[in-house]
């Protein structure tokens, strides 16, 4: 029997490879928060065609997103099987996030058909950077205790980023029908988000060995789908993840209408200081949340920020002041750094458990999937904005709307989250992967690892 030795990922290679985050987080968030302000307010693009341009959108995304994780499974390279989409898809991804925010500035239907490409190409190049990467994850850290200090650091570093999606706006674009101040934001978040990826592709570990050969046991594109939604635990996460990010989504959209018309500051500072100040007490409450998981596990942990966040939502229904909204800002923020935090560990326990019954490795179509539904929560959320402000008679952006766009904005800050967050919580109680079958699970997967490295290395001497 071959002797295995695996060498420890050193503090640089952990570091790195948690950086990424920082560009993934810059670019997704810069997209969802930004685009819906700038197509209805800057550009004056009626609502009912953003609406229609996402939910086409989501057709495409049903194709893209899985297929991408599933190729992402299977290829095998000398660089591996998730770098190589990482590489060929940055460029195309960065020249599209300057172009979203130049569209012909001519008659409706052509800016409808514009935003309609670019939604198309920011997926599928987005997708080839997201996919493989969030892939990465589970695939290099298997520990309980090196998956739990990567994770706390990757969390750290997407709160970065989705502050710097929040800041850099705040400064660049200074009021939100300014169509310059939004290209000249994309321009810097492209510039920025090449940086942070030259340095996690340079420095983040290199795939591991034993998985080398996992793709000669894949199944075909059709049994993996079919497969992959018969796992229990994989479609439970998934309704979790999706209506998550359908909070995310939501709030991040709205909070800009919300801090400008239910609390008069029309300031875009004044808004990056909302974001700021929530953000930076969601990575500052990750040390909290990363003590708990380990003692009592993803689960119950997850179970405790949903409600803790929930409590935190609902002065948002009369709050008038600024100063006591920050407040409540920062309180929500350490239930949504709860969230985030153990959202992604639950994945990885459904993707561990599925290589025991499988015996391969399949986070790309795991992810894939994820990613595609992960679209399908911002057609969501801005769906649910178009009904509210449809029926409170806010279809066309006009500078002074009156008190119904008040309570437009209370309902869709409260209400909806709560309903999401309350069947998240339905959902968890069902959950199988309970912190004693996690543990379990470790103990198997080192047995089947052990034995894999030993195949890959008899097969490939």
């Amino acid at each position: 029997m071959l002797e295995v030795k695996r060498i420890p990922y050193s503090k640089l290679q952990k570091w790195s490879w948690a950086s990424g985050n920082f560009a993934v987080w810059l670019t997704i968030t810069t997209f969802t928060v930004w685009i819906f302000s700038f197509y209805f307010i800057a550009v004056g693009l009626p609502i009912f065609y953003i609406m229609i341009a996402f939910m086409i959108w989501a057709i495409w995304n049903a194709v893209n997103d899985p297929l991408i994780g599933y190729m992402s499974d299977r290829i095998r390279t000398r660089w591996g099987r998730r770098y190589p989409f990482i590489i060929f898809g940055t460029v195309p991804l960065l020249i599209i996030e300057i172009l979203l925010w130049i569209p012909p500035l001519t008659n409706h239907f052509i800016i409808f058909i514009y935003l309609l490409i670019m939604l198309f190409c920011f997926d599928m190049f987005y997708t080839m950077l997201e996919v493989p990467f969030d892939s990465l994850f589970p695939e290099l850290f298997i520990s309980i205790e090196e998956r739990n200090e990567v994770n706390t650091l990757r969390q750290i570093f997407s709160l970065i980023g989705i502050l710097f999606a929040f800041i850099l706006p705040g400064i660049l674009i200074e009021d939100l029908t300014n169509k310059e101040g939004y290209f000249i934001n994309g321009i810097a978040t492209a510039i920025i988000v090449l940086i942070s990826l030259i340095i996690m592709l340079k420095w983040a570990p290199k795939e591991k060995e034993e998985f080398k050969l996992d793709h000669k046991h894949a199944m075909n594109f059709f049994q993996e789908i079919k497969y992959t939604f018969k796992n229990r635990s994989f479609v439970l996460f998934t309704i979790m993840f999706v209506l998550h990010e359908y909070i995310l989504q939501l709030l991040a959209t709205i909070t800009p209408l919300y801090v400008v018309y239910v609390l008069g500051m029309k300031d875009t500072f004044l808004i990056s200081v909302f974001f700021v100040i929530y953000f930076i007490s969601a990575t500052i409450s990750m040390a909290i949340w990363m003590k708990m998981d380990i003692k009592i596990g993803s689960k119950n942990t997850f179970a405790i920020a949903i409600i803790f966040f929930f409590l935190m939502t609902l002065p948002f229904l009369f709050i008038t002041s600024y100063i006591i909204a920050l407040i409540f800002s920062a309180l929500m923020g350490v239930g949504f750094g709860g969230m985030l935090y153990t959202v992604w560990l639950l994945i990885a326990d459904v993707i561990d458990d599925d290589e025991l019954k499988t015996g391969v490795r399949r986070e790309g179509i795991f992810m894939g999937i994820t990613d595609f539904f992960i679209r399908f929560s911002i057609i969501l959320s801005i769906v649910s904005i178009s009904l509210v402000y449809t029926t409170v008679g806010w279809e066309t952006y006009t500078p002074n709307p009156g008190a119904d766009v008040i309570l437009g904005n209370r309902i869709l800050f409260v209400f909806f989250p709560g309903i999401a967050l309350g069947i998240t919580l339905i959902c968890l109680y069902f959950y199988p992967l309970s912190k004693k079958r996690v543990e379990e699970n470790k103990i198997q997967m080192a047995k089947l690892h052990k034995q894999k490295i030993e195949r890959v290395r008899t097969e490939l001497k």
